[in-house]
């Protein structure tokens, strides 16, 4: 039927091209060839032509569909002047070459028959009464008339092909044979076809049921997806087809039927609920009464999934019984089922497994290298309305790659900063996948999605050395890959803490959690003593910004932040630092007279941001009488040993700070005595 189908579509393609071709073209040569054998042929016969073009460079092409000049090439041109088709259907030949300095083209047709057997079906009932069917379809008939023999000594009754559809009842005393031919009008190259006979016989002793060649059956149903199912139908050839129905196993019908006028072969449907198993029957009325299939249902593979080592497979199991059509309890009961496991190993198709006792449930230790792919198959066989029946459902297709088995995540993770701005990453792998691991993945994220940027380690640790936690937070996930290269989902998001200092001089800081599994219970804001280096709480508290109190501090205030888990993990964010503006100040007056009371000039304030310092004290006439670049270094009033007199002193100091910037500074003072 497939192959039939395929040929039924060239043809309509064919066709449908061929006035936009070069078969039409003007402007060009004609050529020409004859046919040395007929143009309608069989299906496997030679096909001969003669050249009578006389052009030069002359090639062929058979089946020609309508393809531009440009593309000739690529359709495996021939010089050969005979061909052979092996498919029935329509072709067109398209001679081109040289001519008269020209491009010259010619096409004709071909004609292929099937040379099939005719195709026709019966019924009986009441082990009299015949019906016969011969159908209309090119696709399995294409015989010009036909001629029944039915067996009782009378002249062959002839029906051409523009009776088709026929249909006929007749009462005749059984058994008997009928013999159906087909013939071809028209002159071909085809050879006698041949006929088909149709014994038909008494049927069998009962309960066996009846065997009826054409008897209405639903031999295959095939869940070529989730929602997608293929039924192979088998049944007679007649003009009104027949209803088919479908329900959820195990309820009743609906009266009307989900599509009318089906004919023999394959038909395709969709499954309203992946989860559900559906059945399905046909029916149709004949002279003889009702014809009815047997009932057949989807298998439904509910579960496939890895664990550790092992394949889980689980599925509905087939119903031992028709419970979806009436009357089963009478003409059902004989009905026996048998379940199939179909497995595949690399692609490799493997001996089936019985799982008839298996109550929809199968495991098995597999090589996790490897790739498995499972399905059902339910045999069915009884009678059913006194006739036999038999039907194969398949589940669909799943397949368990470990290379797509993801292992449930760590959750338990955290992210802290150390001294040097670089991330570090903790994990406690608390994942309850049983395998071993061979590595743990790191994640980054770089603002569009989390890549990985580490996974060569076996430690429950990373430091990310490659950023600078000062400058933003940094997000991460971690996972790890198993024993058998199977990738765990990736934990949840975790981000660093970034300390930073908003316009307004407050301290402010990142919100999401270092923590995956845990939210935050508080912040605890510290700063550093400058002497002791250690850390020191300044408060502890739940929103995000702080106002930093910098007077304790001389020559830069550090600050950072912890966050603490409501599970008790702490996470550092990185240090901020605040320059401690420079406080420097002389005295106005001071008086060497060695009275223990302000008896030298000493400069006042914070100086430990100075790198460079050096102060210079001029008298009124300009000559310096002191100059130190020791910030702590005093003057006692004298110069050059000699006690300096009372008398207003001018000063000029040059610094450098720790951040680069220059302090000068200039001032008056009095010494007195």
């Amino acid at each position: 039927m497939r192959i039939h189908s395929i040929v039924f579509l060239l043809v309509l393609f064919s066709t449908s091209v061929f006035a936009q071709d070069l078969c039409n073209k003007t402007g060009v040569e004609k050529g020409g060839f004859t046919f040395e054998t007929p143009s309608t042929v069989c299906v496997g016969q030679e096909v001969r032509i003669k050249d009578n073009s006389g052009g030069t460079e002359v090639k062929y092409i058979y089946g020609y569909r309508g393809e531009a000049a440009s593309k000739l090439a690529s359709l495996n041109p021939t010089t050969d002047t005979k061909w052979t088709f092996l498919a029935a259907g329509q072709y067109f030949i398209l001679q081109y070459g040289k001519k008269n300095g020209k491009e010259m083209y010619y096409c004709n047709v071909v004609n292929v028959r099937e040379n099939n057997q005719p195709r026709a079906s019966y019924s009986t009932c009441n082990n009299d009464v015949i019906e016969l069917n011969i159908p209309n379809d090119i696709k399995i008939n294409n015989f010009d008339f036909y001629q029944i023999s039915w067996g009782d000594g009378n002249a062959p009754e002839v029906v051409n092909k523009s009776q088709l559809p026929y249909n006929k009842s007749r009462t005749l005393t059984l058994p008997r044979t009928i013999k159906i031919e087909g013939f071809f009008t028209a002159g071909s190259n085809c050879p006698s076809p041949s006929a088909i006979i149709l014994p038909i016989l008494l049927p069998s002793a009962f309960p066996l049921g009846y065997t009826q060649p054409f008897y209405p059956n639903i031999e295959k149903i095939e869940l070529e997806t989730a929602q997608t199912a293929k039924l192979e139908i088998k049944g007679g050839f007649q003009e009104n087809g027949y209803d088919l129905f479908m329900t959820p196993q195990g309820q009743a019908y609906s009266s009307d039927p989900i599509s009318k006028n089906i004919k023999p072969g394959s038909f395709t449907v969709s499954i309203p609920d992946s989860s559900q198993s559906y059945c399905f029957y046909i029916q149709r009325n004949t002279n003889c009464g009702l014809e009815q299939s047997a009932e057949i249902c989807t298998v439904v593979l509910s579960d496939a999934k890895a664990v550790d080592k092992q394949n889980i497979i689980s599925w509905d199991e087939y119903p031992t019984t028709m419970t979806g059509i009436s009357n089963e309890a009478s003409f059902g009961r004989y009905m026996s089922r048998t379940q199939t496991l179909q497995k595949k190993e690399n692609g490799v198709l493997l001996s089936p497994i019985s799982v008839n006792s298996n109550n929809g449930n199968f495991i098995e230790t597999v090589d996790c290298a490897k790739k498995y792919c499972y399905r059902i198959i339910a045999e069915t066989q009884g009678q059913f309305y006194y006739n036999a029946f038999k039907g194969q459902s398949i589940s669909k297709e799943i397949c368990l790659d470990r290379k797509e088995v993801h292992p449930n995540p760590i959750t338990d993770a955290f992210v802290t900063v150390n001294n040097a701005n670089n991330v570090e990453i903790k994990l406690n792998d608390n994942s309850s996948w049983a395998l071993n691991r061979k590595r743990y993945i790191l994640y980054r994220d770089n603002g569009t999605a989390f890549v990985k940027i580490d996974s060569s380690t076996t430690s429950k640790q990373f430091t990310d050395t490659t950023i600078d936690a000062s400058q933003k937070s940094y997000c991460y996930k971690v996972a790890f890959v198993d024993e058998c290269e199977s990738t765990s989902e990736a934990s949840p998001p975790f981000c660093s803490t970034n300390l930073s200092e908003g316009a307004n001089g407050f301290l402010q800081w990142t919100s999401q959690s270092p923590f995956a599994n845990s939210t935050i219970k508080a912040f605890e804001i510290q700063s550093f003593d400058e002497n002791s280096g250690l850390p020191v709480t300044e408060t502890t508290q739940t929103i995000t910004t702080f106002e930093p109190k910098l007077d304790k501090f001389e020559e830069e205030a550090k600050f950072r932040i912890k966050a603490i888990a409501t599970d008790g993990k702490e996470s550092f964010s990185n240090i901020y630092s605040i320059p401690v503006k420079v406080k420097f100040f002389i005295p106005e007056a001071f008086s060497p007279n060695e009275d223990g009371i302000n008896d030298d000039l000493a400069m006042k304030g914070s100086f430990k941001r100075f790198t460079t310092f050096q102060i210079e004290i001029y008298n009124r006439w300009g000559v310096p009488v002191f100059i130190s670049t020791d910030v702590t270094n005093t003057w006692d009033g004298n110069y050059q040993n000699t006690i300096a007199p009372i008398d207003i002193y001018t000063y000029k100091i040059y610094a450098k700070l720790n951040d680069g910037q220059e302090f000068n500074k200039s001032g008056k003072f009095l010494l007195l005595r």
